[in-house]
């Protein structure tokens, strides 16, 4: 025993651990450290002990962990960093034999996290595709023809059996043309052409449905779904994997773990994207569509941008999670469009408020009649109110009780519900731009609605049925619905 102790010991000065321990994972637990996986076979590693047990063995046991303090705690956790750099590296080759099958067991785990990795990845394999866009241009030796230029690639994965395939909105954005290729779970690389089923820009969320070859008469593709899990449930720390084409190179597999959630990013059309989960498994140019896996192998995410001042990875990924894809990839699916819950107004948002003297709010323009709002009472601009002819509208500050600063304040509460739920709606009401000097801050103080001219507002609460708005499909890919 003493030989294996020393041989642990020189594979720690070997690796340099100072404070930094090496993550692994086990079925059953979402994430251990080294020095946890050691604390799980400490139970084990004693002379006489049973070998090759599992991870599932080792949960079904609750991992066994031992006190790091009180009597001995400093010497248990040198001990146990000792155990696990040994099960890590192995015994030197110079020990004894009773020296490696005491070690043995920490290969067996690490051997079954192995195995699992690559069983998640086969598993997947046929489901993340690869897409190339294209665009068409005339042709510089005859007017009449027309040659296709690569655009771009990216990554996509097969939401069902019907060849419905799921990716970002900005992979093929602006194209004319979409091949996709399949790798069978044979192996065999299958190319099909595209047609773009629906897009929401606001999600960065596009469907395409795959073609079958000339010939093959109304046969359609069939494809290898993924397994859909939820991020409902998600934890920092919690053990991803990430499946793409970066630049070119298909099914990439890449290993981090959750390093944040709630995160916003904007979306291609402007509106921000709400609970995005940030990772740090390496993401780069080609992998956005892909898929961003948990341990089970089940989809929680979409791969959609990194945060870089190169363009390449710098350990900060961003992914759409895939409880927000849900929702909007069966409207798609089943409507050919997607659709977002709205007040059904237009609006007045930034500078040109600033402007006025309005510091935060979103100022109502126009309430068409007979609308929701209208009934709800919501109250729009008009010419001829004031010795300027304007009379300003509602300046919404609330809504649903979340302060309304900017616009995008509201698409974020708006996000969160679908056509037909009820908001409750806080406005400041009889504004008119004879009363705005040009010195006035209207809400400059969150008690202060009235910009020194509180006698001539009132604050209103407004119950407001939203409507419900289709996102049009705004991308050239042959054969759009």
């Amino acid at each position: 025993a003493r030989e294996c102790w020393t041989g642990a010991a020189l594979h720690l000065g070997a690796l340099h651990l100072g404070g930094s321990l090496a993550r692994v994972c086990c079925p059953g637990r979402r994430s251990l450290t080294m020095r946890s996986l050691t604390f799980a076979l400490a139970p084990q590693l004693r002379c006489g002990a049973p070998l090759g047990r599992g991870p599932a063995q080792l949960a079904a046991r609750g991992h066994a962990h031992m006190s790091l303090h009180g009597p001995g705690g400093r010497g248990r956790l040198l001990l146990a960093l000792a155990l696990a750099s040994a099960a890590l590296l192995g015994p030197l080759p110079h020990a004894s034999s009773e020296a490696q099958a005491f070690a043995s067991p920490g290969m067996a785990v690490l051997r079954e996290f192995d195995r699992a990795i690559e069983d998640i990845f086969k598993r997947n394999t046929p489901s993340v595709v690869y897409i190339s866009t294209f665009t068409q241009r005339a042709s510089p030796l005859d007017l009449n023809a027309y040659i296709e230029i690569p655009q771009g690639t990216g990554s996509g994965f097969a939401w069902d059996s019907d060849g419905h395939v799921v990716t970002n909105w900005h992979v093929i954005r602006n194209a004319q043309e979409a091949k996709v290729t399949v790798t069978s779970e044979g192996g065999k690389r299958l190319i099909y052409d595209a047609r773009i089923v629906g897009a929401n820009p606001d999600k960065d969320v596009a469907v395409l449905q795959l073609l079958p070859p000339p010939g093959h008469g109304l046969k359609g593709v069939r494809t290898v779904p993924v397994a859909v899990g939820t991020s409902s449930d998600l934890h920092v720390g919690q053990i991803v994997f990430a499946i793409g084409n970066p630049y070119g190179l298909d099914h990439t597999l890449t290993m981090g773990i959750v390093s944040g959630l709630n995160r916003e990013m904007i979306s291609p059309s402007g509106r921000p994207i709400s609970n995005v989960i940030q990772t740090d498994a390496a993401i780069n140019p080609g992998n956005s569509g892909g898929v961003l896996l948990d341990i089970d192998g089940r989809v929680i995410a979409m791969n959609t941008a990194i945060y870089s001042s190169t363009g390449t990875n710098t350990g900060i990924g961003f992914a759409i999670p895939v409880d927000t894809l849900r929702a909007q990839v069966s409207s798609i699916i089943e409507k050919g469009s997607a659709s977002r819950a709205v007040l059904g107004i237009s609006v007045l948002d930034g500078p040109q408020l600033r402007a006025l003297g309005v510091s935060r709010g979103v100022l109502v323009l126009k309430v068409p009649a007979g609308s929701e709002a209208d009934k709800a009472g919501l109250r729009g601009s008009s010419r001829g109110g004031g010795n300027d002819g304007v009379s300003l509208g509602d300046v919404i500050v609330q809504c649903d009780g979340n302060a309304v600063d900017s616009e995008n304040d509201l698409f974020r509460v708006l996000d969160s519900h679908v056509p037909g739920d009820v908001v409750k709606v806080t406005v400041a009401r009889g504004l008119s731009s004879a009363l705005l000097a040009p010195s006035a801050a209207i809400g400059s103080d969150s008690g202060d609605l009235s910009g020194g001219q509180p006698s001539q507002l009132e604050r209103a609460e407004l119950r407001v049925k939203l409507s419900a708005i289709e996102i049009p499909i705004r991308a050239g890919v042959a054969g759009s619905k």
